[in-house]
């Protein structure tokens, strides 16, 4: 295999774009990458075949690492030698995954909003057309899904807000964004696990750490995991 991208007609998940990214890597697109339209049934089944892969007896041991991005999957393998055998179990395995809304990890996340906690609070219901009340309770609403993580270590690009939300980015980021920041970027929300220059539109602060480099699991949240807010204001605003 060469070092430079190439395609590969040794699968056929629901056609996929297969790559070489190196050697021993292997990069499944299987929709455009963009986070503000991702199907969180597709997302959902990248993020199964990827766990599945890793505790699979005898694929398992190949794969080093899987790594779920937008409508995307990144194997990284042993020895590149074993892609064939990887790409083809792979396969076997995605023409049997269905969507399972039970699988991953479910986790409440509490959230103080507005205020000092979320200085962008106003503004987003500004752009909305909510009141602040409505933009919390509209955000407090559904389960989300972890698409993937990125932009930072653990940092949760959280899927199926209500599109309502949907909030364009700053045009002058923060310089300094707080741990546990809560904020909505596009159609997508995050929580940024450590402190950052960012351009999201901060709704609120939450306590949990997301991140601890001294834990086996770093990261409290994992693609495939699933999200609900909780408004922990003891009066929420008006």
């Amino acid at each position: 295999m060469s070092r430079h991208r190439e395609q590969s007609s040794d699968m056929s998940i629901s056609e996929p774009g297969i790559s070489f990214v190196t050697e021993s890597a292997i990069l499944l697109q299987f929709a455009e990458p963009s986070l503000n339209s991702v199907d969180v049934e597709l997302q959902a089944r990248i993020c199964q075949l990827a766990s599945t892969l890793q505790a699979h007896l005898q694929i398992g041991p190949l794969v080093t690492d899987a790594v779920p991005g937008p409508g995307s999957l990144l194997l990284a393998l042993r020895d590149g030698h074993a892609a064939r055998r990887v790409l083809r179990e792979a396969e076997q395995l995605w023409q049997h995954l269905e969507f399972n809304a039970s699988a991953g990890q479910r986790h409440d996340i509490p959230v103080h909003y507005g205020g000092d906690h979320g200085p962008d609070l106003l503004a987003v219901a500004e752009i909305t057309g909510f009141s602040p009340r409505e933009v919390i309770q509209r955000h407090c609403s559904v389960d989300y899904f972890v698409l993937c993580l990125g932009f930072m270590p653990g940092f949760p690009y959280l899927g199926g807000m209500d599109p309502a939300l949907a909030t364009p980015r700053k045009d002058n980021p923060a310089t300094r964004v707080m741990p546990g920041a809560v904020g909505i970027g596009g159609a997508t929300t995050g929580i940024y696990p450590s402190a950052s220059p960012g351009g999201w539109h901060i709704i609120g602060r939450t306590s949990i750490k997301l991140f601890d480099p001294e834990k086996q699991l770093p990261s409290l949240l994992q693609p495939g995991d699933w999200v609900r807010f909780v408004a922990v204001n003891e009066e929420l605003p008006a």
